[in-house]
């Protein structure tokens, strides 16, 4: 046998030992492939659109989501897990960019300009970035099948994920043979370019096959390889491969704003129905984002009511939502009930985690708090305890039922302003449900006044203040939350000031996200540990004293740092005071949940193995610290609740709210001003 000459110059040898019915047939499959893809990407649009109609909102982030979520895969990237998808997504995008600038090279440099782009150094970079990205895409597939199938984890093991590896592995793998099979007839100097590609032709050469076999091989295996590469295609909205366009959809249509703030009932007293207690309830943008979801588990990996071994699992009410939409309701069972239960409806503490969590940005929670909705206001049905606390937040305007003459009892001798009519005040401050009646919380409208008072601000309180419901609204009672917001609304609406402060997340988020739906409802509304960043920045508020070395760890509420992005604010001020100050692994907007919120606070249900407030308490108490500070009164309640069923090991640790920390500092003599 003759061996080959090698080639002197680096070019793209197009449909190299193709015969011609190879070259035509591969455009006439890819036409037909394009045409099926397309065919089934419409289809499952149809059947969003099948659902209730749903005006897509104006969201100034959408496009700054799509860039961060999709392209640089941001939130993807924060596990070991997802930086392994995203060296898979960046493999992928370069093989579909090559094959791209391939079909460019040969369809319009050589048969419109007569000459081939990919040449020289340029072909030499592109067949070594090829290889390299097909080995990146390796790699992926492989941590995906060992993390899949050989490790402890509830990932879904079922043949769509054994297809979708295997899949795109063969395509892979018979691309380097194709190339080695090709390499090892020519021969070429260059051939080191294509690393994989040299070491089979290497291989092939060894075994000491002839030319002819070679050839022979390679065109049955192009056929091959082409027929898997436009299958794949071809299928790709019919397998778990839809998620190419799925998970971009989800993300684009997600509702605007903070994660926390639930979208509202409008007209609710004209409605037959409430909440979702069927799919053909579902809005066409319900289903594109339960479709969006790629099962990785996330959402159950960071949620609160999982790791308290509770029956809810995030990933597992969007799989049941996102299945029931396919498959219907023809069996007669219930969505709510049968298919979703009560209990792991009521176990969800509406913190967020799972949202947050989600590379699709599925909310979840809205989901959940859509179905309490439906049992709430249609079935009078509510977990145990909290009927309690909705009737006397309906009764006296306090989830406690405690006199509403005695709100102000916090104030004794305190001599606090109360805003009145044609007064202008610069803050006015909403004190709270808990900071009003709980004799703990009670220390934090005391420190506020302090502050207030040491910094020389203008303010006042609300005397008509009444709980806003925020608890019973993520329970599902929707009606008596806008009762309640509509008589705060007016109320506030009275006075004259120029910002709301609040010393609560729920109340923040309530007032500031919820409230700006309701006519008259828009007010800018400041969080107190931002408000004393800028006291303190400001140069208003001097603090002397108060600095200690004692190991501090920080809590981040989930209602401030997660819902509402406000990390750096209490972090700041802390510093001041306790420089040596620490923090658990979950923290910032990736916080772990007190247990106190969606309404859990008043509930008597005991759905787990573990208190989640007890869970926490423990991870704190892991840093070394004995001090804890926090910014929410739920977080200071649940806190010291866990403090006090957890043993002698915890008797010494002190809770307190930064309001406190910060008001202790305040010199003696402002403080008696």
């Amino acid at each position: 046998m003759t061996a080959p000459m090698p080639a002197d110059f680096p070019i793209r040898p197009a449909f190299w030992n193709v015969p011609i019915w190879g070259e035509i047939g591969v455009y006439l499959l890819a036409a037909v492939t394009i045409a099926l893809c397309a065919w089934g990407v419409c289809l499952n649009v149809k059947r969003w659109q099948k659902s209730r109609s749903d005006r897509l909102a104006s969201d100034p982030e959408r496009r700054n989501r799509l860039v961060s979520e999709v392209a640089l895969q941001s939130r993807i990237r924060e596990t070991k897990a997802g930086r392994m998808h995203a060296i898979l997504v960046l493999g992928f995008f370069v093989l579909f960019l090559g094959t791209a600038t391939a079909t460019l090279d040969w369809d319009v440099g050589h048969y419109v300009f007569g000459t081939q782009f990919l040449k020289g150094n340029v072909y030499l970079f592109y067949k070594l970035a090829l290889d390299i990205a097909g080995l990146a895409v390796l790699l992926a597939i492989g941590f995906g099948v060992y993390r899949r199938w050989y490790t402890p984890s509830d990932l879904p093991r079922d043949a769509r994920f054994v297809c979708a590896y295997s899949s795109l592995a063969f395509i892979i793998l018979s691309g380097y043979v194709i190339e080695g099979l090709r390499l090892a007839v020519q021969q070429p100097q260059w051939m080191n370019f294509s690393p994989v590609g040299a070491l089979l032709a290497k291989l092939f050469l060894a075994t000491g096959a002839g030319t002819p076999a070679l050839e022979s091989a390679h065109i049955i295996l192009w056929v091959v390889h082409g027929l898997a590469a436009l299958a794949f295609i071809a299928t790709i909205p019919f397998t778990f491969y839809a998620h190419l366009y799925r998970t971009p959809m989800g993300i684009a249509v997600r509702k605007p704003g903070p994660n926390g703030a639930l979208k509202k009932i409008d007209n609710i007293e004209e409605q037959e129905t409430f909440g979702l207690s069927s799919v053909a309830q579902l809005r066409w943008t319900d289903r594109a984002a339960l479709d969006a979801c790629v099962e990785c588990g996330r959402c159950n990996d960071v949620c609160p009511a999982v790791r308290a071994g509770t029956p809810l699992k995030p990933r597992t009410i969007v799989m049941k939502l996102r299945d029931r939409a396919k498959e219907g309701e023809a069996d007669g069972k219930k969505l709510v009930g049968d298919i979703v239960t009560h209990e792991e409806l009521f176990s969800c503490t509406t913190c967020g985690a799972c949202a947050r969590a989600c590379p699709a940005e599925i909310q979840t929670p809205d989901f959940i708090v859509d179905m309490r909705r439906h049992l709430a206001l249609e079935a009078g049905e509510f977990p145990e305890g909290a009927a309690a606390a909705l009737e006397n937040t309906a009764s006296v305007g306090n989830p406690w039922g405690l006199d509403p003459y005695e709100r102000m009892d916090w104030a004794k001798d305190l001599d606090v302003p109360v805003a009145e009519e044609g007064e202008r005040y610069d803050v006015l401050y909403w004190v709270g449900c808990a900071a009003s009646y709980d004799r703990r919380a009670r220390r934090i409208a005391r420190s506020m006044v302090k502050i207030l008072r040491a910094a020389g601000v203008n303010f006042a309180v609300l005397a008509e203040e009444r709980c806003h419901a925020e608890f019973a609204r993520r329970l599902g009672e929707e009606y008596l939350y806008q009762t309640a917001a509509q008589e705060n609304i007016e109320n506030l609406s009275r006075y004259t000031f120029e910002r709301i402060l609040t010393a609560c997340p729920h109340c923040f988020n309530t007032l500031g996200n919820e409230y700006p739906e309701f006519e008259g409802g828009k007010f800018t509304v400041i969080d107190h540990p931002t408000f004393i960043r800028e006291l303190m920045t400001s140069g208003r508020l001097r603090l002397e004293g108060g600095v200690t070395d004692e190991l501090t760890v920080w809590h981040d509420p989930c209602y401030l740092a997660r819902q509402n992005h406000i990390v750096e604010a209490p972090r700041e001020v802390l510093g001041t005071l306790r420089p040596n100050k620490t923090f658990p692994k979950e923290a910032g907007e990736k916080t772990f949940c007190c247990g106190a919120g969606g309404g859990q606070m008043w509930t008597d249900q005991q759905n787990g193995k573990k208190r989640i407030n007890v869970i926490r308490l423990e991870a704190l108490r892991e840093t070394g610290a004995n001090s804890v500070a926090t910014a929410c009164p739920h977080c200071l309640t649940m806190l010291e609740s866990a403090r006090a069923v957890s043993g002698k090991e915890a008797e010494d640790m002190r809770i307190a709210d930064i309001a406190e920390i910060v008001a202790s500092a305040i010199p003696d003599e402002e403080k008696s001003a």
